[in-house]
């Protein structure tokens, strides 16, 4: 459209000269001694512009001709980077296509601009590690940290080390990325998991804190993991007496009540004789919401006062009158206080309901309490028989 336009201005502007050449009756007047010629006005400016575009067209040929070697260079230069760019998209699609070889191979190899190379390499690394090549994924992980992608490689060796189990090395990992970026949200996911396989449950309870204010963690997985630490912290305490009633307190109310953290704290109790509070525990516990496995441990516990324990699991019974674990463990309780007739009768009920190994067991014991050697050897291989189906 533009040279359309132009040609029509080019046009109008001949007709404007030729139609002002034939009334214009002045002349031009070239003297050079002894040569002299007369030109009529319009033709020597029509000489004077075709000699101005001729020496423009000539300078322009001039410049051109001066310039073809750079033009030549940066026409290669651009057929260099067209090839590189056509080179890296075919790694990158590559590579989300699992085609991890072809991956490697051409990110591995691609040789561009610093930011681009830095991203090869750290995707070559991921291919090489799906190939499980390991002086391939070192050698990439190298050469994307030299160019400026340090924290991809940390946080893909981070994710390395994790896999392979091993934590020490992952958390060195980490600690360098955080030196780079210390509230990476997925960096603290990866330092999450690692202090959870090295035991370091105070570090988690920390690293729970900081996700949740960053809305970093689901909140099913983050109850979880936090029911969890509060389990391990509390098994780590169990031989401080002292430590352990401290944590205990600074335990949220409703974490207290969870069946997992209960059942820590209890057996916790338990290991250093603190039997009453572990009972305390355990009463708390199952009044908010019954769970078997307290209810076995509740039988274990062997408070100041049996006979409280006794009250106490009679009324759940009450309620519960086909519990075969609370059958078992007033069974056992009045086992303690010796309440020979009641123990059989309880073990009787719970065997009825539910045959278990534990309770064949408790009954060949009280079979062999009473003097009945034949009647505790048929519970013993009913206990047995019952350890070898499960």
């Amino acid at each position: 459209m533009r040279w359309l336009v132009s040609l029509l201005i080019v046009a109008v502007l001949a007709i404007a000269l030729a139609m002002a050449g034939r009334y214009d009756p002045g002349y031009v007047v070239l003297v050079y001694p002894p040569w002299r010629m007369e030109i009529s006005f319009i033709s020597f400016m029509l000489l004077l512009v075709g000699l101005v575009v001729g020496g423009i067209v000539l300078l322009r040929l001039a410049l051109l001709t001066l310039n073809l070697p750079s033009i030549v260079r940066a026409q290669r230069e651009r057929r260099a980077a067209r090839k590189r760019d056509e080179n890296f998209v075919g790694g990158l699609r590559a590579y989300t296509e699992y085609r991890y070889q072809d991956a490697e191979q051409s990110l591995g190899q691609w040789q561009g601009d610093d930011t681009r190379l830095a991203v090869a390499r750290v995707l070559a690394a991921r291919a090489a590690q799906e190939m499980r090549s390991t002086p391939q994924r070192e050698r990439h992980l190298k050469e994307a940290t030299e160019h400026g992608a340090e924290l991809a490689a940390q946080l893909f060796e981070a994710e390395t080390r994790l896999d392979a189990k091993e934590a020490s090395a992952a958390l060195v990992a980490i600690s360098r990325a955080k030196e780079i970026a210390p509230q990476h949200t997925s960096l603290l996911r990866l330092e999450l998991k690692a202090r959870q396989m090295t035991g370091q449950w105070d570090e988690v309870d920390r690293l729970l804190d900081a996700l949740m204010r960053a809305n970093a963690l689901e909140p099913g997985l983050a109850l979880q993991y936090r029911r969890m630490a509060y389990a391990e912290n509390l098994k780590r305490r169990a031989d401080d007496d002292r430590g352990l009633l401290e944590y205990w307190k600074k335990v949220p109310a409703n974490y207290k009540v969870d069946a997992w953290v209960a059942r820590a704290a209890a057996r916790a109790f338990i290991q250093r004789g603190g039997h009453d509070t572990a009972l305390d525990v355990l009463e708390t516990a199952l009044n908010h919401e019954w769970h078997e496995d307290l209810v076995l441990l509740y039988g274990e516990a062997r408070g100041s006062g049996p006979t409280r324990q006794i009250e106490q699991a009679e009324k759940w019974l009450r309620s519960r009158p086909r519990d075969a674990h609370l059958l078992l463990a007033l069974a056992q309780l009045c086992s303690v206080q010796q309440l020979w007739g009641k123990a059989q009768s309880y073990l009787e009920a719970s065997l009825a309901i539910a045959p278990s190994a534990e309770g064949h067991i408790r009954m060949a014991e009280l079979k062999t309490q009473n003097n009945q050697p034949g009647e505790a050897s048929r519970h013993y291989q009913k206990a047995l028989a019952l350890c070898r189906a499960g």
